[in-house]
Protein backbone atom coordinates (compact mmCIF):
# COMPACT_ATOMS: atom_id res chain seq x y z
CA UNK A 1 0.00 0.00 0.00
CA UNK A 2 1.84 3.21 -1.11
CA UNK A 3 2.17 6.20 1.51
CA UNK A 4 2.61 9.15 -1.25
CA UNK A 5 1.99 12.46 0.49
CA UNK A 6 -0.12 15.11 -1.21
CA UNK A 7 1.52 17.53 -2.96
CA UNK A 8 -0.32 20.73 -0.86
CA UNK A 9 -1.24 20.23 2.86
CA UNK A 10 -4.81 20.14 3.45
CA UNK A 11 -6.52 22.27 5.42
CA UNK A 12 -8.28 19.19 8.18
CA UNK A 13 -6.55 16.48 9.03
CA UNK A 14 -7.86 13.50 10.81
CA UNK A 15 -5.98 11.11 13.30
CA UNK A 16 -7.59 7.79 13.58
CA UNK A 17 -6.41 5.35 16.05
CA UNK A 18 -6.89 1.70 15.61
CA UNK A 19 -5.49 -1.90 16.86
CA UNK A 20 -7.08 -4.97 15.30
CA UNK A 21 -10.57 -3.53 15.03
CA UNK A 22 -11.00 -3.80 10.98
CA UNK A 23 -15.06 -3.99 11.34
CA UNK A 24 -14.78 -0.46 13.71
CA UNK A 25 -12.22 1.16 11.38
CA UNK A 26 -13.41 0.68 7.72
CA UNK A 27 -16.44 2.43 9.18
CA UNK A 28 -15.03 5.65 10.39
CA UNK A 29 -12.91 5.66 6.92
CA UNK A 30 -16.22 5.73 5.39
CA UNK A 31 -17.69 8.14 7.44
CA UNK A 32 -14.84 10.84 6.86
CA UNK A 33 -15.30 9.88 2.56
CA UNK A 34 -18.56 10.90 3.12
CA UNK A 35 -17.97 14.82 4.58
CA UNK A 36 -19.09 17.16 2.42
CA UNK A 37 -15.67 19.42 2.93
CA UNK A 38 -13.24 17.97 0.94
CA UNK A 39 -10.14 19.60 1.85
CA UNK A 40 -8.80 16.99 4.48
CA UNK A 41 -6.56 14.40 5.05
CA UNK A 42 -6.49 11.06 7.09
CA UNK A 43 -3.53 9.82 9.45
CA UNK A 44 -4.52 6.20 9.97
CA UNK A 45 -2.36 5.50 13.23
CA UNK A 46 -2.20 1.70 13.32
CA UNK A 47 -0.74 1.15 16.90
CA UNK A 48 1.09 -2.43 16.79
CA UNK A 49 -1.86 -4.14 15.39
CA UNK A 50 -2.11 -6.43 12.53
CA UNK A 51 -1.12 -5.01 9.51
CA UNK A 52 -1.98 -7.70 7.01
CA UNK A 53 -5.37 -7.71 8.71
CA UNK A 54 -5.84 -4.18 8.19
CA UNK A 55 -4.92 -3.71 4.69
CA UNK A 56 -7.04 -6.74 3.79
CA UNK A 57 -9.82 -5.04 5.22
CA UNK A 58 -9.02 -1.80 3.70
CA UNK A 59 -9.04 -3.53 0.28
CA UNK A 60 -12.36 -5.26 0.96
CA UNK A 61 -14.23 -2.23 1.99
CA UNK A 62 -13.18 -0.52 -1.24
CA UNK A 63 -11.10 2.39 0.36
CA UNK A 64 -7.35 1.03 -0.55
CA UNK A 65 -7.12 3.71 -3.65
CA UNK A 66 -7.62 6.54 -0.78
CA UNK A 67 -4.14 5.25 0.59
CA UNK A 68 -2.18 5.10 -3.14
CA UNK A 69 -3.84 8.99 -3.92
CA UNK A 70 -2.58 10.13 -0.48
CA UNK A 71 -5.65 11.42 0.95
CA UNK A 72 -5.29 8.37 3.62
CA UNK A 73 -1.65 7.95 4.76
CA UNK A 74 -0.77 4.66 7.54
CA UNK A 75 1.39 4.93 10.52
CA UNK A 76 2.56 2.30 11.33
CA UNK A 77 3.54 0.82 15.06
CA UNK A 78 5.20 -2.58 14.49
CA UNK A 79 4.81 -2.40 18.53
CA UNK A 80 2.14 -0.04 20.43
CA UNK A 81 2.17 2.79 21.84
CA UNK A 82 -0.48 3.26 23.70
CA UNK A 83 -3.46 5.96 22.87
CA UNK A 84 -2.03 8.91 23.74
CA UNK A 85 1.10 8.67 21.78
CA UNK A 86 -0.27 7.36 18.56
CA UNK A 87 -2.84 10.55 18.26
CA UNK A 88 0.55 12.41 19.52
CA UNK A 89 2.36 10.77 16.03
CA UNK A 90 -0.16 11.21 14.33
CA UNK A 91 -0.65 15.16 14.88
CA UNK A 92 2.80 15.79 13.93
CA UNK A 93 2.81 13.85 11.10
CA UNK A 94 0.26 16.49 9.60
CA UNK A 95 0.83 19.39 7.94
CA UNK A 96 -2.93 21.17 8.33
CA UNK A 97 -4.01 23.96 10.13
CA UNK A 98 -6.64 21.96 12.06
CA UNK A 99 -6.20 18.39 13.51
CA UNK A 100 -9.17 16.03 15.03
CA UNK A 101 -9.63 12.87 16.72
CA UNK A 102 -11.70 10.19 15.24
CA UNK A 103 -11.28 6.95 16.90
CA UNK A 104 -11.91 3.87 15.16
CA UNK A 105 -15.24 2.82 16.71
CA UNK A 106 -16.88 6.80 16.49
CA UNK A 107 -18.45 7.70 13.50
CA UNK A 108 -19.30 11.67 11.82
CA UNK A 109 -22.34 13.41 9.97
CA UNK A 110 -21.19 13.94 6.60
CA UNK A 111 -22.02 17.53 7.28
CA UNK A 112 -19.18 17.54 10.48
CA UNK A 113 -15.90 18.93 8.96
CA UNK A 114 -18.30 21.74 6.85
CA UNK A 115 -20.32 23.10 9.96
CA UNK A 116 -16.55 23.38 11.89
CA UNK A 117 -14.79 24.65 9.36
CA UNK A 118 -17.10 27.88 8.81
CA UNK A 119 -18.03 28.07 12.63
CA UNK A 120 -14.65 28.51 13.21
CA UNK A 121 -13.97 30.95 10.53
CA UNK A 122 -16.93 33.32 11.22
CA UNK A 123 -15.87 32.95 15.09
CA UNK A 124 -12.44 34.09 14.67
CA UNK A 125 -11.87 37.37 13.75
CA UNK A 126 -14.28 37.61 17.32
CA UNK A 127 -12.19 35.81 19.36
CA UNK A 128 -8.03 36.51 18.77
CA UNK A 129 -7.22 33.39 21.42
CA UNK A 130 -9.72 30.69 19.37
CA UNK A 131 -8.66 27.46 19.63
CA UNK A 132 -10.73 25.01 18.09
CA UNK A 133 -14.52 24.40 17.27
CA UNK A 134 -16.95 20.94 18.26
CA UNK A 135 -20.44 20.30 17.44
CA UNK A 136 -23.06 18.56 20.02
CA UNK A 137 -22.80 14.57 20.38
CA UNK A 138 -25.18 11.37 20.29
CA UNK A 139 -24.18 8.11 21.90
CA UNK A 140 -25.37 5.14 20.23
CA UNK A 141 -25.70 2.04 21.50
CA UNK A 142 -25.05 -0.80 19.30
CA UNK A 143 -24.03 -4.90 19.15
CA UNK A 144 -21.95 -6.81 16.90
CA UNK A 145 -23.66 -9.65 15.98
CA UNK A 146 -22.98 -12.24 13.32
CA UNK A 147 -25.27 -13.28 10.73
CA UNK A 148 -24.30 -15.76 7.70
CA UNK A 149 -20.70 -16.12 9.09
CA UNK A 150 -20.15 -12.32 9.13
CA UNK A 151 -19.79 -9.38 12.16
CA UNK A 152 -22.14 -7.40 11.77
CA UNK A 153 -22.77 -4.15 13.92
CA UNK A 154 -26.17 -3.48 14.63
CA UNK A 155 -27.77 0.10 16.17
CA UNK A 156 -29.50 -0.02 19.15
CA UNK A 157 -30.99 2.85 19.81
CA UNK A 158 -29.69 6.57 21.42
CA UNK A 159 -28.46 6.33 24.76
CA UNK A 160 -28.62 9.47 27.01
CA UNK A 161 -25.95 11.40 28.17
CA UNK A 162 -25.36 13.29 31.05
CA UNK A 163 -26.22 17.16 31.36
CA UNK A 164 -22.86 17.99 30.85
CA UNK A 165 -22.56 16.82 27.37
CA UNK A 166 -26.06 19.38 26.64
CA UNK A 167 -24.81 22.57 28.22
CA UNK A 168 -25.63 25.80 25.92
CA UNK A 169 -22.83 27.56 26.04
CA UNK A 170 -20.96 29.21 23.14
CA UNK A 171 -17.60 28.59 24.64
CA UNK A 172 -16.59 25.36 26.29
CA UNK A 173 -16.18 26.94 30.23
CA UNK A 174 -13.12 25.67 31.45
CA UNK A 175 -13.50 25.92 35.20
CA UNK A 176 -16.73 23.94 34.33
CA UNK A 177 -14.55 21.31 32.52
CA UNK A 178 -12.17 20.63 34.73
CA UNK A 179 -14.88 19.72 37.07
CA UNK A 180 -16.98 17.57 35.10
CA UNK A 181 -19.90 20.08 34.78
CA UNK A 182 -19.12 20.39 30.76
CA UNK A 183 -18.20 17.91 28.76
CA UNK A 184 -17.15 16.48 25.46
CA UNK A 185 -14.95 13.75 23.33
CA UNK A 186 -12.61 13.92 21.21
CA UNK A 187 -15.18 12.82 18.11
CA UNK A 188 -16.72 16.18 19.00
CA UNK A 189 -13.56 18.61 18.21
CA UNK A 190 -11.22 19.99 15.18
CA UNK A 191 -8.40 21.79 17.12
CA UNK A 192 -5.58 24.30 15.72
CA UNK A 193 -3.34 21.49 15.27
CA UNK A 194 0.17 24.05 16.19
CA UNK A 195 -1.71 24.66 19.38
CA UNK A 196 -2.22 21.25 20.00
CA UNK A 197 1.27 20.18 19.45
CA UNK A 198 2.47 23.52 21.64
CA UNK A 199 0.60 22.04 24.93
CA UNK A 200 2.15 18.47 23.99
CA UNK A 201 -0.68 16.66 22.79
CA UNK A 202 -2.40 13.81 24.87
CA UNK A 203 -0.12 12.89 28.01
CA UNK A 204 2.18 9.65 27.35
CA UNK A 205 1.35 8.43 30.77
CA UNK A 206 -2.30 8.37 30.98
CA UNK A 207 -3.84 4.91 29.79
CA UNK A 208 -7.04 6.58 29.83
CA UNK A 209 -8.70 10.02 30.24
CA UNK A 210 -6.12 11.40 28.02
CA UNK A 211 -8.17 13.34 26.38
CA UNK A 212 -9.34 15.17 29.37
CA UNK A 213 -5.75 15.75 30.54
CA UNK A 214 -5.03 17.53 27.33
CA UNK A 215 -7.93 19.56 27.00
CA UNK A 216 -7.65 20.96 30.57
CA UNK A 217 -4.02 22.38 29.55
CA UNK A 218 -5.67 23.00 26.11
CA UNK A 219 -7.99 25.40 27.50
CA UNK A 220 -5.51 27.26 29.83
CA UNK A 221 -3.96 29.13 26.40
CA UNK A 222 -7.36 28.60 24.02
CA UNK A 223 -10.75 29.16 23.69
CA UNK A 224 -13.33 26.46 22.03
CA UNK A 225 -16.68 27.16 20.39
CA UNK A 226 -19.47 24.83 20.29
CA UNK A 227 -21.79 24.42 17.71
CA UNK A 228 -25.34 23.64 18.55
CA UNK A 229 -26.10 20.51 16.47
CA UNK A 230 -25.39 16.91 16.75
CA UNK A 231 -23.17 15.82 14.02
CA UNK A 232 -20.46 13.81 15.71
CA UNK A 233 -21.80 9.98 16.78
CA UNK A 234 -19.87 8.42 19.94
CA UNK A 235 -20.66 4.40 19.73
CA UNK A 236 -20.95 2.16 22.70
CA UNK A 237 -21.30 -1.73 22.71
CA UNK A 238 -23.89 -3.11 24.55
CA UNK A 239 -22.10 -6.28 25.84
CA UNK A 240 -19.74 -4.74 28.57
CA UNK A 241 -20.97 -5.79 31.91
CA UNK A 242 -18.82 -8.09 32.76
CA UNK A 243 -15.82 -6.69 30.98
CA UNK A 244 -12.49 -6.61 33.42
CA UNK A 245 -9.85 -6.11 31.02
CA UNK A 246 -9.23 -4.21 28.07
CA UNK A 247 -10.88 -5.61 25.21
CA UNK A 248 -10.60 -4.66 21.06
CA UNK A 249 -14.55 -5.06 21.38
CA UNK A 250 -15.57 -2.26 24.02
CA UNK A 251 -14.81 0.86 24.84
CA UNK A 252 -11.98 1.56 26.79
CA UNK A 253 -13.81 4.84 28.13
CA UNK A 254 -16.00 2.16 29.67
CA UNK A 255 -13.38 -0.61 30.98
CA UNK A 256 -13.56 -0.96 34.52
CA UNK A 257 -10.16 -2.50 34.79
CA UNK A 258 -8.43 1.04 34.85
CA UNK A 259 -7.86 3.10 37.87
CA UNK A 260 -10.16 6.03 37.33
CA UNK A 261 -9.55 7.76 40.63
CA UNK A 262 -5.66 8.56 39.46
CA UNK A 263 -5.93 9.15 36.30
CA UNK A 264 -9.10 11.29 36.92
CA UNK A 265 -7.23 13.82 40.04
CA UNK A 266 -4.11 13.98 37.28
CA UNK A 267 -6.19 15.21 34.58
CA UNK A 268 -7.00 18.41 36.80
CA UNK A 269 -5.01 21.57 37.22
CA UNK A 270 -3.56 21.08 40.71
CA UNK A 271 -3.02 23.87 43.33
CA UNK A 272 -0.34 21.93 45.72
CA UNK A 273 2.15 22.43 42.91
CA UNK A 274 2.70 25.99 42.27
CA UNK A 275 6.12 27.52 40.14
CA UNK A 276 8.45 28.32 42.91
CA UNK A 277 9.93 30.37 40.29
CA UNK A 278 7.10 32.91 40.37
CA UNK A 279 5.70 34.62 43.86
CA UNK A 280 2.64 36.10 41.41
CA UNK A 281 -0.69 34.69 41.34
CA UNK A 282 -0.80 33.09 37.68
CA UNK A 283 -4.37 33.02 35.87
CA UNK A 284 -3.76 29.04 35.77
CA UNK A 285 -3.63 29.11 39.30
CA UNK A 286 -6.76 30.96 40.00
CA UNK A 287 -8.64 28.35 37.59
CA UNK A 288 -6.89 25.33 39.26
CA UNK A 289 -8.62 27.16 43.01
CA UNK A 290 -12.10 27.25 41.57
CA UNK A 291 -12.04 24.43 39.73
CA UNK A 292 -11.08 22.86 42.73
CA UNK A 293 -13.24 24.77 44.94
CA UNK A 294 -16.20 23.91 42.91
CA UNK A 295 -15.32 20.38 42.60
CA UNK A 296 -16.07 20.18 46.20
CA UNK A 297 -19.09 21.92 45.90
CA UNK A 298 -19.92 19.60 43.84
CA UNK A 299 -19.13 16.37 45.74
CA UNK A 300 -21.17 17.90 48.84
CA UNK A 301 -24.24 18.83 46.34
CA UNK A 302 -23.89 15.36 44.22
CA UNK A 303 -23.81 13.49 48.42
CA UNK A 304 -26.88 15.19 49.46
CA UNK A 305 -28.62 14.24 46.33
CA UNK A 306 -28.09 10.99 46.42
CA UNK A 307 -28.86 10.58 50.03
CA UNK A 308 -32.33 12.39 49.46
CA UNK A 309 -32.39 10.28 45.97
CA UNK A 310 -32.20 7.07 48.21
CA UNK A 311 -34.31 8.26 50.50
CA UNK A 312 -37.55 9.36 48.26
CA UNK A 313 -36.93 5.56 46.54
CA UNK A 314 -37.52 3.53 49.81
CA UNK A 315 -40.73 5.94 50.49
CA UNK A 316 -42.11 5.46 47.09
CA UNK A 317 -41.36 1.68 47.14
CA UNK A 318 -43.10 1.60 51.01
CA UNK A 319 -45.81 4.02 49.66
CA UNK A 320 -46.45 1.65 46.52
CA UNK A 321 -46.51 -1.24 48.17
CA UNK A 322 -48.82 -0.06 51.12
CA UNK A 323 -51.00 1.38 47.60
CA UNK A 324 -50.77 -2.74 46.32
CA UNK A 325 -52.45 -3.82 49.97
CA UNK A 326 -55.33 -1.21 50.28
CA UNK A 327 -56.18 -2.32 46.11
CA UNK A 328 -55.64 -6.28 47.24
CA UNK A 329 -53.01 -6.59 44.97
CA UNK A 330 -49.24 -7.48 45.72
CA UNK A 331 -46.66 -5.13 44.70
CA UNK A 332 -44.11 -6.14 42.30
CA UNK A 333 -41.56 -9.01 42.70
CA UNK A 334 -38.82 -10.55 41.10
CA UNK A 335 -37.78 -13.28 39.31
CA UNK A 336 -37.63 -16.56 41.47
CA UNK A 337 -34.87 -18.36 39.46
CA UNK A 338 -31.51 -19.80 41.22
CA UNK A 339 -29.01 -17.90 39.67
CA UNK A 340 -26.65 -20.85 38.59
CA UNK A 341 -29.20 -21.78 36.84
CA UNK A 342 -29.96 -18.19 34.69
CA UNK A 343 -28.56 -18.16 31.29
CA UNK A 344 -30.14 -14.63 30.70
CA UNK A 345 -31.04 -11.64 32.75
CA UNK A 346 -32.22 -8.33 31.27
CA UNK A 347 -30.72 -6.28 34.21
CA UNK A 348 -27.70 -7.50 33.14
CA UNK A 349 -28.21 -5.81 29.81
CA UNK A 350 -29.34 -2.44 31.25
CA UNK A 351 -26.45 -1.99 33.28
CA UNK A 352 -26.71 0.18 36.54
CA UNK A 353 -27.64 3.56 35.29
CA UNK A 354 -30.99 4.33 33.17
CA UNK A 355 -31.20 4.41 29.69
CA UNK A 356 -33.27 5.39 26.88
CA UNK A 357 -34.07 5.22 23.23
CA UNK A 358 -36.17 4.88 20.12
CA UNK A 359 -36.99 1.52 19.18
CA UNK A 360 -37.76 -0.17 15.67
CA UNK A 361 -40.23 -3.18 14.78
CA UNK A 362 -38.22 -6.18 14.21
CA UNK A 363 -34.88 -4.58 15.09
CA UNK A 364 -33.40 -5.98 18.33
CA UNK A 365 -32.32 -4.21 21.60
CA UNK A 366 -31.08 -5.03 24.88
CA UNK A 367 -29.48 -8.54 23.37
CA UNK A 368 -32.66 -10.67 22.87
CA UNK A 369 -35.95 -8.16 22.71
CA UNK A 370 -37.54 -7.39 19.76
CA UNK A 371 -41.27 -5.97 18.86
CA UNK A 372 -43.44 -7.62 16.43
CA UNK A 373 -45.80 -5.36 14.70
CA UNK A 374 -46.95 -4.23 10.86
CA UNK A 375 -45.23 -1.19 11.04
CA UNK A 376 -43.51 1.21 13.25
CA UNK A 377 -45.54 4.16 14.54
CA UNK A 378 -43.87 7.64 15.52
CA UNK A 379 -43.03 7.54 19.19
CA UNK A 380 -41.95 4.07 19.32
CA UNK A 381 -39.60 4.37 22.75
CA UNK A 382 -38.02 2.43 26.10
CA UNK A 383 -36.39 3.78 29.41
CA UNK A 384 -35.26 1.72 31.82
CA UNK A 385 -34.45 2.77 35.58
CA UNK A 386 -32.05 -0.22 37.06
CA UNK A 387 -32.82 1.66 40.52
CA UNK A 388 -36.41 1.63 40.35
CA UNK A 389 -36.35 -1.97 38.49
CA UNK A 390 -38.32 -0.69 35.88
CA UNK A 391 -38.86 -1.01 31.90
CA UNK A 392 -41.64 0.68 30.34
CA UNK A 393 -41.74 0.09 26.70
CA UNK A 394 -44.25 2.98 25.06
CA UNK A 395 -46.53 2.00 22.15
CA UNK A 396 -48.43 4.91 20.92
CA UNK A 397 -50.37 2.37 18.30
CA UNK A 398 -50.92 -0.99 18.61
CA UNK A 399 -52.98 -1.70 16.04
CA UNK A 400 -54.20 -5.23 14.87
CA UNK A 401 -50.72 -6.87 16.06
CA UNK A 402 -48.54 -6.19 18.68
CA UNK A 403 -45.96 -8.24 20.82
CA UNK A 404 -43.04 -7.71 23.00
CA UNK A 405 -40.75 -10.91 21.72
CA UNK A 406 -37.95 -12.79 23.51
CA UNK A 407 -35.43 -14.72 21.70
CA UNK A 408 -34.77 -18.18 22.80
CA UNK A 409 -32.03 -18.86 20.58
CA UNK A 410 -28.70 -20.78 21.05
CA UNK A 411 -29.09 -20.28 24.90
CA UNK A 412 -28.61 -24.29 25.75
CA UNK A 413 -28.05 -27.31 24.32
CA UNK A 414 -30.68 -29.14 22.46
CA UNK A 415 -31.56 -31.64 25.01
CA UNK A 416 -32.23 -28.74 28.25
CA UNK A 417 -35.32 -27.08 27.89
CA UNK A 418 -35.76 -23.67 29.41
CA UNK A 419 -38.19 -21.61 31.67
CA UNK A 420 -39.07 -17.50 30.97
CA UNK A 421 -39.99 -15.58 34.02
CA UNK A 422 -41.85 -12.01 33.48
CA UNK A 423 -42.65 -9.79 35.98
CA UNK A 424 -45.27 -7.08 34.26
CA UNK A 425 -46.92 -4.41 36.23
CA UNK A 426 -49.84 -2.41 35.23
CA UNK A 427 -51.63 0.59 36.40
CA UNK A 428 -55.18 0.52 34.14
CA UNK A 429 -54.95 -3.65 33.80
CA UNK A 430 -54.68 -5.53 31.05
CA UNK A 431 -54.95 -8.88 29.70
CA UNK A 432 -52.30 -11.09 27.11
CA UNK A 433 -51.22 -13.93 25.70
CA UNK A 434 -47.85 -15.63 26.29
CA UNK A 435 -47.26 -17.93 23.61
CA UNK A 436 -44.21 -19.98 21.84
CA UNK A 437 -43.49 -18.59 18.92
CA UNK A 438 -41.78 -20.71 16.07
CA UNK A 439 -40.62 -20.59 12.29
CA UNK A 440 -41.08 -24.05 10.62
CA UNK A 441 -40.29 -24.68 6.85
CA UNK A 442 -43.29 -27.06 5.43
CA UNK A 443 -42.37 -30.12 2.78
CA UNK A 444 -41.38 -27.86 -0.22
CA UNK A 445 -39.10 -25.71 2.13
CA UNK A 446 -41.38 -22.54 2.55
CA UNK A 447 -40.94 -20.79 5.83
CA UNK A 448 -44.30 -21.09 8.20
CA UNK A 449 -45.19 -19.28 11.46
CA UNK A 450 -47.20 -20.56 13.98
CA UNK A 451 -47.47 -20.42 17.97
CA UNK A 452 -47.43 -23.14 20.68
CA UNK A 453 -48.57 -23.65 23.78
CA UNK A 454 -50.58 -20.03 24.21
CA UNK A 455 -51.64 -18.54 27.53
CA UNK A 456 -53.84 -15.83 28.59
CA UNK A 457 -52.99 -14.04 31.39
CA UNK A 458 -54.48 -11.36 33.66
CA UNK A 459 -52.51 -8.69 35.43
CA UNK A 460 -54.75 -6.38 37.46
CA UNK A 461 -55.27 -2.34 37.71
CA UNK A 462 -52.43 -1.20 40.11
CA UNK A 463 -50.95 -4.51 40.03
CA UNK A 464 -48.37 -6.95 38.98
CA UNK A 465 -48.20 -10.24 37.81
CA UNK A 466 -45.04 -12.74 37.79
CA UNK A 467 -45.41 -15.38 34.57
CA UNK A 468 -43.15 -18.44 34.33
CA UNK A 469 -43.22 -20.18 31.19
CA UNK A 470 -41.46 -23.28 30.61
CA UNK A 471 -40.93 -25.10 27.34
CA UNK A 472 -39.38 -28.37 26.52
CA UNK A 473 -36.56 -29.15 24.26
CA UNK A 474 -38.52 -30.83 21.95
CA UNK A 475 -40.70 -27.40 21.50
CA UNK A 476 -38.14 -25.34 21.29
CA UNK A 477 -36.41 -27.64 18.43
CA UNK A 478 -39.79 -27.27 16.67
CA UNK A 479 -38.33 -24.29 14.80
CA UNK A 480 -34.95 -22.48 14.15
CA UNK A 481 -35.66 -19.16 16.22
CA UNK A 482 -38.07 -19.68 19.01
CA UNK A 483 -39.43 -16.96 20.95
CA UNK A 484 -41.62 -16.32 23.68
CA UNK A 485 -44.05 -13.93 22.56
CA UNK A 486 -45.77 -11.46 24.62
CA UNK A 487 -48.85 -10.13 22.63
CA UNK A 488 -50.60 -6.98 23.90
CA UNK A 489 -53.80 -5.55 23.93
CA UNK A 490 -55.06 -4.63 20.22
CA UNK A 491 -55.95 -1.46 18.73
CA UNK A 492 -55.12 0.32 22.19
CA UNK A 493 -53.54 4.10 21.94
CA UNK A 494 -50.13 4.89 23.98
CA UNK A 495 -49.87 1.84 25.66
CA UNK A 496 -47.17 0.83 28.17
CA UNK A 497 -45.70 -2.32 29.00
CA UNK A 498 -43.82 -2.28 32.20
CA UNK A 499 -41.61 -4.94 32.91
CA UNK A 500 -40.11 -5.70 36.59
CA UNK A 501 -37.99 -8.11 35.59
CA UNK A 502 -37.22 -11.08 33.14
CA UNK A 503 -35.34 -13.81 33.24
CA UNK A 504 -34.55 -17.28 31.30
CA UNK A 505 -33.17 -20.02 32.91
CA UNK A 506 -32.31 -23.84 32.37
CA UNK A 507 -35.20 -26.71 32.91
Amino acid sequence: MSQSAPQSAPRVGIVVRTRDRPLFVTRALASVLAQTFADWQVMLVNDGGDRAALEAAIAEAGLAGHFDTGRMVMLQHDMSVGRSDAFNRGAAALRTEFVCCLDDDDTWAPEFLDALVDLYDRTRPLAADLGGVAALVSAIREDIQTIDGIEVLVPMGEDGLPNAFLRSDFFLNPIAYATYRHDLYPVQWMLNRQAVLAVGGFPSVFNVMEDRAFMTRFLQHSRLAILDRKLAFHHRRVRRSGDTAQSVAMNTLDNPSYDWRLFSDLARSTVNSPDPTNGAISAEMLRAVAGTLLKEMNDETSALWHKINGESAQLRSQIGALAARLSAVEPPSLAEAPLDARVWDLWQQVGEGDIGFRLGVDTPFLDRLVLSMAETPSGLMLHASAAQHRIVVQVPRTMDWCAFEVSLADLVGRSEGLSVELVISSEPGFLFETALSIWTRDRIGRRTHGFDDVHVHSCPPGGSIRVKRSFAPDQLARGDTPRLSLALPRHASNFSLCLNDLVISRG
